[in-house]
């Protein structure tokens, strides 16, 4: 009964009153924090649909399951074909260009060496070739350089050597190969067993007195090939000798 009354009492003071208002305080506040997250939750929905529109790239309002403030970009129209334009006249008169220079370095530098040679009076000895596709040949008389049956080049004819070498230094992006020749005399010695070991032979001796002075071995290659490539017949003295020969053989290194 005591509780009761008490209760009665507190009723009738109204202190009861704060306890509600609290109460409803409470529940505002909740009910503000309830819709400040619902809002926050649209406006990402929003932002995740638009997204989504513009990735598809959809028409003006295309697949929205709510109103946007801005429509989705419509679809850019791309032509089927496009035709491009090359510039065939450029490229064809800058290969042109680069073919003529080409053509003018390889005179410049036959003219050199001929005129080298007329200088060292090994003229008779050497024949400069005209150069065709990248590439230019010059061949030595064998009998000239070597004696017969020998691969011991004759002391005299250094300075056609040392021309080469020259040359090569002057012409980093050249690179040569040295190719050996001989008639069909069969030859047959405790040294060489046949024109080819002797062809082979001569051709790397002259590799190695052209790296003594000072050219990369990489940039060379020696090859023998006895009697197998003759210029002429072996049906005479002469056509003998003439197939008798060195050939060294100029061309540019790949991507100069």
């Amino acid at each position: 009964m005591d509780a009761k009354k008490a209760l009665i009492e507190e009723s009738e003071t109204g202190q009861w009153i704060y306890t509600f208002a609290d109460l409803m305080t409470l529940l505002l506040v909740f009910f503000v924090l309830m819709f400040s997250l619902s809002s926050i939750e649209a406006e990402r929905f929003e932002a995740a649909v638009r997204s989504l529109n513009m990735a598809f790239e959809g028409g003006s309002g295309a697949n929205s399951i709510i109103d946007l403030p801005h429509e989705a970009p419509v679809k850019t129209i791309v032509p089927e074909e496009i035709e491009e334009v090359l510039p065939a006249t450029d490229i064809a008169e800058d290969n042109g260009d680069e073919a003529a220079n080409n053509v003018a370095e390889w005179q410049r530098l036959s003219d050199e060496l001929q005129k080298t040679f007329q200088t060292s009076n090994a003229a008779d000895a050497v024949e400069v070739g005209v150069p065709k596709s990248g590439k230019m040949t010059i061949r030595v008389k064998g009998s000239v350089l070597f004696p017969s049956g020998s691969s011991d080049f004759n002391r005299e004819m250094m300075p056609l050597l040392d021309t080469l070498v020259l040359t090569l230094k002057k012409n980093p992006e050249l690179k040569v190969n040295i190719l050996g020749h001989t008639d069909d005399v069969p030859i047959q010695t405790a040294k060489f067993p046949s024109n080819w070991e002797l062809s082979a032979i001569r051709a790397t001796t002259v590799l190695r007195y052209m790296v003594r002075g000072g050219i990369s071995p990489e940039r060379m290659l020696a090859t023998g090939y006895g009697e197998s490539l003759p210029l002429v017949e072996n049906d005479s003295y002469e056509n003998r000798a003439k197939n008798r020969r060195l050939e060294f053989v100029l061309e540019k290194e790949a991507g100069q």
